[in-house]
C-alpha cells in the first residue's frame, strides 16, 4: 500500500469514537412513490428500498451510479466510473429490464438502455431514491420488468446556495454548484457540475457537464413542477464493446423537459404529466480511424399522462392514461418511429381492520401487437402496530429497442420480428420496525417467457437477438438496519445495516447458444456502517461482496470521513480501499483504490 493509505487506515482506526446526541431520520415516516397512490412506507405491500438525503450524504458516492451499488438486490454494472456508463438490474433481471424515472416521468431511451441512466441530476439535487423490487408494470406500464427507480428531485421552498469541490488521483476533479430561490410561489432550483479526469488506465478519460433547472409552483390546492436537465459526456471506452478495440470513444448528450402537475385536494386530484427527452450519441470504434466504423444515433421520446384520484367509501380508485412517441434517426439502425399508448387503473381498500388490498391492472398497446393486459395486486395484513406481512402478484412486460430490432454488423444482427418478454411475479415477505431495529425478509419467484437475448445455434454463425429464452428465478431478500445508540449511547455506531440477497436462476434457451444471460448476481452482501468518531467527525464503511454466475467473486471496501464546520463539510473518501482487481464485464477492468477529498460550502436563507 501506499503511504497515504497507511495514514489514511491509521487515522481511522486508532482514534476512540465519542458520544454524539444526534437522532437518525427513521424510514416508516417516509411517504414513497411505489403505488399509483403515494403512501408511508410503513404501509407498503412491496419490497422497497429507500435512499434518503442521510443516506446520501453519507455514502463514498458523489453520482447516481455508484449510490445505486449499495442497494440490496441491484445489480449495477459498471463500463465507467464515476458516473460515466452504468447499467442497473434488479433481482436478477438485464439493466433493459429496469425502467428508471425522475419524479414519476419515465425514462426510457429507445436506442438501448445503456443510456437510461445518462441522468442531468446530481445528488446535491435528489431528496431520495426509491428502487422498488420485482415487477411493475401493472403500475408504471412498460419496462419496469424486474424493478423501477424512482429519483425525487429536491424542491426548496426557501433560499440557498451550495458550492462543493472535489479532487482527487488521476487529475479528478469535480466543480459543483447548487442554489434555490423563491420569487412569490414560484420556488426556482438550479445547478451545474463539471466533472473530469485523465483516467485510472489507457483510455479511460472523461469530461462530463451536468445542469438542471426547476421551478415548482405551490398554490393552496395546485402545484406544478416544471424540470429541465441536460447532461453532456465525452469519454474514453476502452474496451466497452470489444477487446479488440482499446480505442473506442464516445460522446452522449442527454436534454430532458418534465412537467407535472396537481390539482384539487383530499378526495379528488388530478395529475397531469407531459415530458420530452432528446439523447444524442456519438460512437467511435477507434478513435485513431475515425472513418473506419463510426456510429452516430439521435433519438427522441416524448409523450403524456393524465392521472385522476377519488377517495370514497369504499377507498381511493384511480384511473388515467398516457400516450407517448419514440423515434430513432441512426447510420446504423436506420429512422423509425412507434407510437405507444396505454390505460390504467388502481383500487386501493381496507376490507378488514388491519388489512390493506391494491388491486391495478395496465392495458397497454405498440406498433403492431394490439392491446394487452397486464394485471396485479398487493396485500399487507398489520400483525401490529410495527409488523405486517405482505403478499404480491403481477404481470410484466419488456418492449425491445431499437438496438435489439435493427441492429447490423459483421458479428452481430439485430432482429425486426421481436415481440414484448414477459414475467409473472410472485413474492411474499414480512416486515418489523421497532425503535432500535428495522427488519424485512422477502422470497419471489419470477416466471420469464420469450426473454429477449443474443443467441447463435453455432459458432460459425453470428449473434442474433431472438425470444428464445426462458427464465425461471427464485430468490430471497434480507434486510436489518440497527441503531445501536438507541440501546446505550456510548456505543460507537450510530446505524449498521446488512443487506442480503440470493438468486437461483433456471434458463431454457433450446438449442441456442446465449451471449448475456448467463452472469446474474447469486449472492450478493452489503453491509454498511456508520460511525462516530472524535471532533465531530462521522464515518461510513461499505462493504461489498458479489458472487456472479460464470464469474469470479469480488470483495470491495468503500469508506468515508466526513465533518462539518459552521457552512463548511469535508470530506476524505477512499473507494476499492485495498486496491483489488474487479471487474463488471469481461473485458473492462475497473479502477483499483481512488482516494478524493472535497469541500462544501452552504448557505441558508439568505
Amino acid at each position: 500500500m501506499s503511504k497515504s493509505v497507511y495514514l489514511f487506515l491509521l487515522f481511522c482506526l486508532s482514534i476512540l469514537p465519542i458520544y454524539a446526541q444526534e437522532k437518525e431520520y427513521k424510514l416508516n415516516e417516509i411517504v414513497v412513490t411505489a403505488e399509483r397512490i403515494p403512501v408511508l412506507f410503513s404501509d407498503l405491500a412491496r419490497t422497497v428500498t429507500v435512499l434518503d438525503s442521510t443516506d446520501i450524504q453519507s455514502l463514498p458516492a458523489d453520482n447516481i451510479q455508484d449510490l445505486l451499488k449499495y442497494v440490496n438486490a441491484l445489480d449495477l454494472k459498471t463500463r465507467g466510473t464515476e458516473g460515466v456508463q452504468a447499467d442497473a438490474g434488479i433481482r436478477g433481471g438485464t439493466f433493459e429490464e429496469t425502467l428508471i424515472m425522475i419524479d414519476g416521468v419515465k425514462i426510457s431511451d429507445p436506442q438501448t438502455g445503456h443510456h437510461n441512466l445518462n441522468l442531468p441530476l446530481i445528488p446535491d439535487n435528489i431528496e431520495r431514491i426509491e428502487i422498488l423490487k420485482g415487477q411493475g408494470s401493472r403500475v408504471f406500464g412498460p419496462n419496469a420488468f424486474g424493478g423501477a427507480v424512482n429519483i425525487i428531485t429536491r424542491k426548496e421552498k426557501g433560499s440557498s446556495l451550495q458550492l462543493s469541490l472535489l479532487a482527487g488521483e488521476h487529475n479528478l476533479y469535480n466543480l459543483a454548484f447548487t442554489s434555490s430561490y423563491p420569487v412569490g410561489i414560484f420556488g426556482n432550483n438550479f445547478s451545474f457540475s463539471k466533472k473530469k479526469s485523465d483516467g485510472y488506465r489507457h483510455n479511460t478519460n472523461f469530461d462530463i457537464t451536468t445542469f438542471s433547472l426547476s421551478q415548482n409552483v405551490s398554490l393552496t390546492e395546485h402545484t406544478v413542477n416544471i424540470f429541465f436537465g441536460y447532461i453532456d459526456k465525452k469519454f474514453g471506452a476502452n474496451n466497452y464493446y470489444s477487446d479488440l478495440f482499446p480505442n473506442q470513444w464516445e460522446h452522449t448528450t442527454t436534454k430532458m423537459l418534465n412537467v407535472a402537475a396537481g390539482f384539487g385536494k383530499d378526495k379528488f386530484i388530478v395529475s397531469p404529466k407531459i415530458f420530452w427527452r432528446r439523447n444524442d450519441d456519438n460512437y467511435i470504434l477507434d478513435y485513431s480511424r475515425p472513418d473506419f466504423y463510426h456510429n452516430i444515433h439521435k433519438t427522441y421520446s416524448y409523450g403524456g399522462e393524465l392521472q385522476s384520484s377519488i377517495k370514497t367509501n369504499f377507498g381511493t380508485t384511480t384511473l388515467g392514461g398516457e400516450i407517448n412517441k419514440e423515434e430513432i434517426n441512426s447510420r446504423n439502425l436506420g429512422s423509425h418511429s412507434r407510437l405507444k399508448s396505454g390505460i390504467f387503473g388502481e383500487q386501493f381498500f381496507e376490507p378488514i381492520d388491519f388489512l390493506s388490498v391494491s388491486l391495478g391492472f395496465f392495458a397497454y398497446n405498440y406498433s403492431n401487437t394490439g392491446w394487452k393486459f397486464w394485471p396485479g395486486f398487493d396485500a399487507a395484513y398489520k400483525i401490529s402496530k410495527d409488523t405486517k406481512i405482505f403478499v404480491s402478484y403481477g404481470k410484466a412486460f419488456r418492449i425491445p429497442t431499437y438496438t435489439d430490432l435493427y441492429y447490423v454488423g459483421p458479428a452481430n444482427l439485430g432482429n425486426p420480428n421481436l415481440t414484448y418478454e414477459t414475467t409473472t411475479n410472485y413474492e411474499t415477505g414480512f416486515n418489523i420496525s421497532r425503535t432500535f431495529f428495522e427488519s424485512n425478509i422477502s422470497i419471489f419467484y419470477k416466471d420469464g417467457k420469450n426473454i429477449i437475448d443474443w443467441a447463435r445455434a453455432s459458432a460459425s454463425e453470428p449473434w442474433r437477438v431472438e425470444n428464445v429464452t426462458n427464465v425461471k428465478t427464485i430468490g430471497s431478500e434480507f434486510s436489518l438496519t440497527l441503531f445501536p445508540q438507541e440501546l446505550l449511547y456510548l456505543l460507537p455506531f450510530t446505524k449498521l445495516k446488512i443487506n442480503y440477497t440470493y438468486l437461483s436462476v433456471e434458463r431454457s434457451t433450446g438449442v441456442y447458444e446465449s451471449k448475456y444471460l448467463l452472469d446474474n448476481l447469486r449472492h450478493q452482501l452489503i453491509l454498511n456502517v456508520d460511525n462516530k468518531l472524535p471532533f465531530g467527525l462521522k464515518q461510513n464503511w461499505s462493504f461489498i461482496l458479489r458472487s456472479r454466475v460464470n464469474f469470479e467473486s469480488q470483495f470491495t471496501v468503500d469508506t468515508q470521513i466526513s465533518t462539518h464546520l459552521k457552512d463548511f463539510a469535508l470530506f476524505l473518501r477512499a473507494t476499492n480501499l485495498f486496491n483489488k482487481l474487479h471487474k463488471d464485464f469481461p473485458r473492462v477492468v475497473l479502477p483499483g483504490r481512488w482516494i478524493t477529498a472535497g469541500i462544501k460550502y452552504s448557505l441558508t436563507g439568505y
